[in-house]
């Protein structure tokens, strides 16, 4: 149970020196060095149903040091804030103090959760044959043979709730990410914060810092070994976000990620979720649309997409979006 918001802001700042060795299929940041990103914490009260009228009369509307109608408190799927008493006079939601547990602002939070953890129990899963067509073809346009003695297969993983199988492909997708991205470092402490965001975790118990215990990571493995990686968020029934997507150095351009995206894309249309968005650097962004159907998106279309839901936010991005296929 959380009782306040954590608005995500990362900025770098990239060198016109350096570029792209080769196409891929990764969001890439270019950065001269590991310091030359700088991440904020904006603690923020926006409520979903009062959020317009306190920034306008830029009130601090919110207590947490008692259990009140002003109490701010956070679902767990969605990640929306709410005041108490709002929850009481606009859906006749009354909390005398905070649940215990996990608590979810609707049935549709509560479900897609439910899918979720499903989901991530069922464990991986072999590619189908449109997905390992996909990869076959790339391997035959580059000349190279693709060993079939390896089953290719997909999975989504949650830092909260993994097995210690899970846990060694979480850590093993953490270097794929490094290949691509500088490390992201928190400006307090100086942590990096690629470790967090792919192994769910949120601040430690009395200490200050974000909470990722919302983003899920999918993986493509060959045999036992991580191919490529997507971090994942999945705000309600309505919103979903990619935030961060890698592929190990040695084999991107040969089609996994293309099929890991498809195995991302079937589940979010299993969950019924409509909108897809991504941050996406001015160099990849022909990359996405032109390969994954996105498009640009204005910023009052995104926020009617997003009805309240907050985006990781990248310096030097612009967000795309892409309606999900209906089943």
């Amino acid at each position: 149970m959380h009782v306040a918001i954590f608005l995500h802001m990362i900025f770098a700042s990239p060198s016109p020196a350096q570029g792209p060795s080769s196409i891929t299929l990764s969001l890439k940041v270019w950065a001269p060095s590991p310091l030359s990103f700088h991440h904020f914490v904006l603690v923020t009260l926006l409520c979903l149903f009062c959020c317009k009228r306190i920034l306008k009369r830029k009130q601090k509307d919110f207590n947490n040091a008692v259990f009140d109608e002003r109490t701010v408190i956070l679902c767990d799927q969605c990640e929306k804030e709410y005041h108490v008493g709002c929850l009481k006079n606009q859906w006749q939601v009354e909390l005398k103090e905070l649940p215990e547990g996990e608590w979810f602002c609707c049935s549709s939070c509560s479900e897609t959760r439910s899918s979720l953890d499903k989901i991530i129990s069922d464990g991986a899963q072999l590619l189908v044959e449109p997905d390992l067509e996909i990869i076959k073809k790339k391997h035959v346009t580059r000349g190279l043979c693709m060993d079939t003695s390896k089953d290719l297969k997909w999975q989504l993983l949650s830092g909260k709730r993994t097995t210690e199988d899970g846990s060694i492909l979480l850590s093993a997708a953490v270097p794929i990410f490094h290949q691509s991205f500088d490390p992201i470092r928190e400006a307090l402490t100086g942590r990096d914060l690629i470790p967090e965001m792919v192994n769910g975790r949120g601040p430690k118990e009395g200490m200050p810092g974000q909470d990722y215990s919302g983003m899920y990571c999918a993986l493509l493995t060959v045999g036992s070994t991580v191919v490529s990686a997507a971090l994942l968020r999945v705000m309600g029934g309505d919103v979903a976000e990619l935030p961060l997507v890698a592929t190990s150095q040695d084999v991107q351009g040969l089609g996994y990620f293309q099929a890991l995206f498809s195995c991302i894309e079937r589940m979010l249309v299993s969950l019924k979720i409509k909108h897809f968005v991504l941050p996406a650097a001015h160099e990849a962004e022909g990359i996405w649309m032109k390969k994954f159907g996105f498009s640009r998106t204005t910023p009052e279309e995104l926020e009617a997409y997003l009805n309240g839901a907050h985006l990781t936010i990248f310096h030097g991005t612009s967000y795309l979006y892409k309606a999900v296929p209906m089943s």
